[in-house]
């Protein structure tokens, strides 16, 4: 009745009959036309993707993102599928000014848009992304710890957890290791254990770790360490 909007009564594939009359002479042929409904691509909701906010300039909440992290989880296996990300929803399903990785966020938190497109049939899902910048712990910078050098040596025993409370500085959900080297820190690999002995005589520099427990963004901070000479007094006096 409605050839300009009709709708399939048959799943996925329906073969209608084509009639083509000649209008002078009343002869006829017979053709068939296939209707194929192809799926969409079924997308999950991806988790968000988080970056710590360590590039400079520090604090701006703006990160270089590689989107197609998020695609595994986007996809949840499904093959044949190219997917592409765009700043709008109208970009989205246009398919116009595609973003590509590494991708830096404009603003903070950040929605962006993914179109998802079966290479075959060219039909396509959208979904969201989110882009999350987590800020940095702000450990305060603490007092040198001393000891005092019994022996004279260069050498002493540090109770490093003393300055923690000075280094968190108030901060929650931040805990704090320490490190005999920046790189150990940096990659939180051999924490020192108090009582620590200093394996440089007289003073040496340990670095703290703070670390967001929530976030596992982490921030460093300079920890000296300082033998006091005792007092030279001779074994006996006249």
């Amino acid at each position: 009745v409605n050839p300009t909007a009709y709708t399939n009564t048959m799943a996925n594939m329906q073969t209608l009959w084509v009639r083509v009359d000649d209008t002078a002479t009343g002869c006829f042929k017979i053709t068939t036309l296939d209707l194929i409904v192809n799926a969409l691509p079924v997308l999950v909701q991806p988790s968000p993707l988080e970056l710590c906010d360590s590039t400079a300039p520090l604090g701006d909440g703006l990160e270089p993102f590689t989107l197609e992290d998020a695609d595994a989880e986007i996809l949840n296996g499904q093959t044949g599928i190219s997917v592409t990300y765009y700043e709008t929803q109208g970009d989205a399903d246009a398919q116009t000014n595609p973003i590509s990785s590494p991708y830096t966020n404009i603003v903070n938190p950040q929605t962006i848009y993914v179109r998802a497109e079966n290479d075959v049939t060219g039909c396509y899902s959208t979904i969201t992304l989110d882009l999350r910048v987590n800020p940095l712990p702000t450990p305060a910078s603490p007092d040198p710890l001393e000891v005092c050098d019994d022996d004279n040596d260069g050498f002493g025993a540090f109770d490093l957890e003393s300055r923690t409370i000075e280094i968190i500085n108030g901060e929650l959900d931040v805990v704090v290791t320490y490190h005999d080297t920046q790189s150990n820190a940096d990659l939180g690999i051999a924490a020192l254990v108090s009582p620590y002995t200093n394996i440089m005589a007289n003073t040496q520099t340990v670095i703290a770790r703070v670390e967001n427990t929530l976030t596992g963004c982490f921030n460093t901070v300079a920890l000296d360490l300082i033998v006091q000479p005792s007092p030279d007094v001779p074994l006996s006096i006249d």
